[in-house]
């Protein structure tokens, strides 16, 4: 077999390596490609855990990871291995069609609740007993409970017959949870159906198990993923597990932000608390600045030594394939030099002596035209107050040095600003490793498609383009994400418009804006006409990363959405030309944002008025959603 033959075509290696960006999506290679994150050795106590993350910051992953099929595969797969893990990891993801069958139809809440807490017994039963099959056949040795275990199990959950060793036990639970789900989802037919008790089968199976010699000391944990899937009383459930889950087992639980929707049991006087009750993990805490840089890199650079390129030798570090841009070199690129000279001529022509505008930096040159644009002044008159008053202009410099950059090629058409470089897209992914994985992939696809290779490193146009890319990809897909979809992509197209206008022409006023907070610009309180719609929007917009929640009065907590800053999530910056930064914040009504959804244009230029910008021409990359945005053709 040659070369050729052994290894898929360069598009097709990078689409499996980089463009796996689900967990779902890369099946066995998972854990191949698994790299752990700094967090991972909190999973491991024998406390409840809440990890708390976007879509795209590794939860599924990481549950995986914890599972005994991922610390199998991560133990290289020696059943040698399997008698000293502390742990046993059983992995649930919440299916929503099935979750959905327990509610509707003259069946109370309560009522529900009991017929959920009964199918949780036989799914969390189900899950042991799968796992006790497969450690047979990996360890080849055989697996048996007293008999006095299998007899409370035939009562607990109602079996016809007791049953007589595991393989009858799995089938008897099988029969019995396929005959619930039917009943369940035909429940206006059926009489009075036969329950278990709250956790009741769980206790007694994995009681008599730990008994065991090779199970004994071992704590069983139950990872269920995509808890935000069930509803408020379905979490109230679980809830109670929790609350009440001891030595012999624990629960991890994966859940998108504002996804956890209650922490009420099922009962009303007790409430899971952390960290008494259990150990919360906000993933973009724990990863964020440095340590998700370091996360990231390790994460790219063990998937680009998987990389195999005939006839070629693929530069391996994934900081080296993407170089960023010093602002200065950025500004050349974007043809400030063309700028400085009409300054220059400005100010010949003004009898100033230009000597110093050629010693200094472009952009600091280039800021004295701004301001003096800005503030409808000559460029001589700003010119001379720059040269008496050194000071005062070092601290403005330093203020919009970078803001300076989304002025340079205002209303020319092309790229407006690059968006290049390992540090510049790990702070686009803001901590979500999903999307630090798009922007990776699209770069190295782009670059390769041009050059044939991945012996260069990406240009600076290239990595621009490949953000624009997965911006507009994440913007598109919003739609599809909840019922709240069209109006998330409504709201967030206009933020972002709002946003880049800002950034255009931000001299002379505060730089950097791509924050907000809810209120009036009197500071006065404001409530609007459908104050839960609102708080439904901003609460949808952060679950689905369209917006990224900060710093709010009560930290942890879901409070009311006046008590927290919302920033656009730096992954749409590049699509929609603004800062991706963490800077500054306008305030916007309720009713600003109910405007977006319902009256965008009208909205977008009442906004941009009340911050003294016009309204100017979409770039190229907006262009496809004129229609909402802008009266212009």
């Amino acid at each position: 077999m040659n070369s050729a033959e052994q290894f898929p075509s360069a598009e097709v290696q990078l689409s499996e390596i980089f463009g796996g960006y689900r967990a779902e999506w890369l099946k066995e290679k998972i854990f191949d490609l698994f790299t752990e994150p700094t967090y991972f050795p909190e999973l491991k106590t024998s406390r409840p855990c809440v990890l708390i993350g976007g879509r795209g910051t590794g939860k599924t992953t990481v549950l995986r990871g914890l599972s005994y099929e991922g610390q199998y595969a991560l133990s290289g797969q020696k059943a040698s291995a399997i008698a000293d893990w502390p742990y046993i990891g059983l992995y649930y993801r919440v299916n929503i069609n099935r979750i959905a069958a327990f509610t509707g139809g003259d069946v109370s809440e309560s009522e529900w609740a009991r017929f959920f807490g009964h199918y949780v017994n036989l799914l969390l039963c189900d899950l042991i007993l799968k796992f006790l099959d497969w450690y047979q056949v990996k360890t080849g040795s055989i697996v048996e409970l007293p008999q006095k275990a299998y007899l409370l199990l035939g009562k607990a959950l109602h079996f016809e017959n007791v049953p007589v060793g595991l393989k009858d036990l799995g089938d008897a639970l099988e029969s019995v949870r396929t005959d619930f789900e039917a009943a369940v989802n035909n429940i206006a037919d059926q009489t009075r159906l036969p329950m278990s008790i709250q956790g009741g089968p769980i206790d007694i199976l994995l009681t008599h198990l730990l008994e065991l010699p090779q199970f004994k000391g071992k704590t069983f944990f139950f990872l269920i993923d995509e808890y935000e899937n069930l509803l408020e009383y379905q979490q109230q459930v679980i809830n109670t597990l929790i609350k009440h889950s001891g030595e012999i087992y624990t629960f991890k639980i994966g859940v998108k932000e504002l996804g956890f929707k209650t922490r009420t049991t099922l009962d009303p006087t007790q409430q899971l608390i952390s960290p008494s009750d259990y150990v919360r993990i906000d993933i973009t805490q724990k990863l964020s600045g440095e340590q998700f840089r370091n996360f990231a890199l390790n994460v790219c650079n063990a998937r680009m030594s998987l990389l195999h390129l005939q006839g070629s030798d693929p530069i391996q570090q994934v900081e080296r394939l993407l170089p960023g841009l010093s602002e200065d070199e950025e500004a050349n690129l974007l043809g400030i030099g063309e700028q400085i000279e009409v300054l220059v001529g400005q100010l010949t022509r003004a009898n100033r002596n230009v000597t110093r505008i050629r010693e200094i930096e472009p952009l600091r040159a280039y800021l004295i035209k701004c301001w003096a644009e800005s503030r409808g002044l000559s460029v001589a008159e700003v010119y001379d107050d720059f040269l008496s008053k050194a000071e005062s202009w070092d601290t403005r410099y330093s203020n919009y040095k970078h803001a300076l950059l989304y002025n340079i090629n205002r209303r020319k058409r092309g790229i407006r600003r690059y968006y290049a470089g390992w540090d510049v897209f790990t702070r686009l992914a803001a901590s979500n490793i999903r999307y630090l994985l798009e922007l990776v992939d699209q770069s190295l696809l782009l670059h390769y498609r041009k050059h044939g290779s991945l012996e260069s490193p990406v240009s600076p146009e290239d990595q621009t383009l490949a953000a624009q890319a997965v911006g507009k990809k994440n913007l598109s897909e919003l739609e599809g994400l909840s019922v709240s979809g069209a109006q998330l992509t409504k709201l967030l197209l206009g933020l972002g418009r709002v946003f880049g206008q800002m950034a255009e022409d931000s001299t002379g006023h505060a730089p950097e804006i791509n924050q907000f907070r809810l209120g009036t610009e009197n500071g006065e309180d404001e409530i609007p006409l459908d104050l839960t719609r609102v708080n439904a929007l901003l609460d949808s917009a952060v679950m689905h990363l369209a917006l990224v929640r900060l710093g709010g009065t009560k930290p942890g907590s879901d409070g009311d959405t006046r008590e927290w800053d919302y920033m656009v999530h730096p992954i749409f910056s590049a699509f929609f030309v603004f800062s991706y930064r963490k800077k500054r914040r306008a305030t916007l009504s309720p009713d600003d944002l109910l405007g977006l959804v319902d009256k965008p244009r009208e909205t977008i230029r009442e906004i941009l008025h009340r911050h003294h910008r016009t309204e100017e021409p979409l770039p190229e990359q907006l262009r496809i959603f004129g229609a909402y945005l802008s009266d212009q053709k």
